[in-house]
């Protein structure tokens, strides 16, 4: 183990091409990139359309998000650059020009883009093959090619209960999948979807699985997988706390702390696999200097530390401390939110909390003459909740044997720099910088609007419980009339 920065210069005069560079992911890959390798060549980011906006606009945009503060007095352009394509047209959507621009220059690919929606049907989610497919045909034809890293995600192979790092046997071939999206209409392949899915829980990770045999089959020079499970909000860098977005794990921690969500099916003991973003985005930055040194292809199961890990009940009762300790003013209700294993009463729960409330919320809204969205908002809710619940009722165990010998090959100077290791994370501290950073990035609340948040909340705290006792009583008085009606009729 050296003590010299060997990752850092790994990277110098690198060419890199990275897709999903707009991502979450995406841009804590590039913004570390900038800040700790600033010597490498260029960085091609892959961008897309997207809502009226060209790509050139986005990309622009990009390096307007509070992540890369930290890097702004830098000349960007200098080691930037756009390259305009969608991943869900064929070849990349590239130009002529761009893709032998790239193929002459490239020395490293990293592959992180990817449609991460558990309801796509399985045509949208087959660009999560197309798009390696040709990201990989380019790559062939990249003679300066050093190393190729697909993104993936630790339950790509959740149909096992202990998964290992290594490649699985998928359900059906790449080749195969591909040609049968193309030549099926979307009602017979809608029809057949469940079926081709057997075991698996959504199209998101079926098509995840078929990719990691797609880049096992193709493609000689050495290539690593990364399998990150939950990724969350930052740990540390750029800032603490940084997120910019509401899936998963995010959206559910702030619909909680809202008195949205009311209701999770979830298992309290189960192991909630949480890795941080910047710790994820260094674990595939690290593991691309080793496939490169080590000259074979790896996959790395990241996935946190077994000695340190947080249950999904310990998680939710570090979140509600915080939801006291940084209230916001967007609160619509007082945290009440609870886990719940047992299916029929978490659906009861949900019906009462979520359908019954959204109903008399719209009913409000329709009597002051405003347009209703309650209902609407927590079908949508309770859907997601549904595809989530596969996750948060089972367990896994991962084999990690790469990632602990990539983390004991780092020299010393490498482990502060890219540090991804979680056996010292502080879990109280992680879940408070996480919610202050949700209040900040995503509710735009800055912190002198906290006193404000706290009377908001002891007012919600009052209604909740006034109404819990008003429902009570009138269930008790309702129960006391049926049974006096009963008593003196039978």
């Amino acid at each position: 183990m050296s003590t010299h920065a060997q990752i850092e210069e790994f990277y110098k005069e690198q060419t890199i091409f990275l897709t999903g560079g707009t991502g979450f992911l995406g841009k804590i890959l590039i913004e570390k990139l900038l800040r700790q390798c600033w010597d490498l060549n260029k960085i091609y980011v892959l961008v897309r359309p997207k809502k009226d906006k060209s790509p050139e606009e986005r990309f622009e945009e990009l390096f307007e998000y509070p992540c890369f503060d930290r890097i702004k007095c830098k000349n960007l352009s200098e080691k930037v650059f756009l390259i305009s394509g969608d991943i869900q047209k064929p070849f990349l959507g590239l130009r002529v020009q761009d893709a032998e621009l790239l193929k002459k220059e490239t020395t490293c690919v990293i592959h992180a883009a990817a449609n991460v929606k558990f309801d796509q049907t399985l045509k949208e989610a087959s660009h999560n093959v197309r798009a390696p497919r040709d990201v990989l045909e380019l790559a062939k034809h990249m003679p300066n090619l050093k190393v190729f890293v697909h993104v993936s995600t630790a339950f790509s192979n959740c149909v096992h209960s202990h998964i290992e790092e290594r490649f699985y046997t998928p359900p059906m071939k790449s080749v195969n999948l591909l040609a049968l999206v193309d030549d099926l209409d979307d009602n017979t392949l809608q029809a057949i979807t469940p079926k081709l899915l057997g075991e698996y829980p959504n199209t998101y990770i079926y098509t995840k699985c078929i990719t990691e045999d797609l880049v096992k089959t193709n493609l000689q020079v050495p290539k690593a997988i990364v399998r990150p499970a939950i990724v969350t909000s930052t740990i540390q860098e750029p800032v603490p706390g940084w997120v910019d977005n509401l899936y998963g794990v995010i959206g559910i921690t702030l619909a909680a702390a809202l008195g949205i969500l009311r209701s999770m099916h979830a298992k309290k003991n189960n192991r909630a696999r949480l890795v941080p973003v910047d710790y994820v985005a260094n674990c595939i930055l690290a593991a691309a200097w080793k496939t490169h040194r080590s000259g074979t292809t790896a996959i790395y199961n990241y996935t946190g530390d077994t000695k340190n890990m947080i249950t999904w009940g310990e998680y939710m009762e570090i979140i509600d401390g915080q939801c006291w300790d940084f209230p916001t003013e967007k609160i619509v209700w007082y945290f009440c939110f609870k886990l719940r294993e047992n299916e029929l009463w978490h659906k009861i729960c949900v019906f009462f909390l979520h359908t019954v409330a959204a109903y008399f919320a719209d009913f409000v809204l329709i009597c002051v003459g405003r347009a209703t969205i309650a209902v609407k908002n927590y079908r949508r809710l309770d859907k997601m909740m549904d595809l989530i619940s596969y996750f948060s009722m089972r367990s896994w165990s991962f084999e990690q044997d790469n990632v602990l010998e990539l983390w004991d090959q780092m020299g010393k100077e490498d482990k502060k720099m890219f540090k991804f290791s979680m056996e010292d994370t502080d879990w109280v501290k992680y879940a408070r910088d996480s919610i202050s950073g949700a209040r900040m990035y995503l509710l735009k609340e800055t912190l002198d609007t906290i006193p404000k948040g706290k009377k908001k909340l002891k007012i919600m705290f009052v209604v909740h419980y006034a109404v819990v006792a008003l429902f009570w009583y009138l269930l008790y008085k309702f129960l006391m009339f049926v049974a006096s009606y009963l008593y003196k009729n039978f």
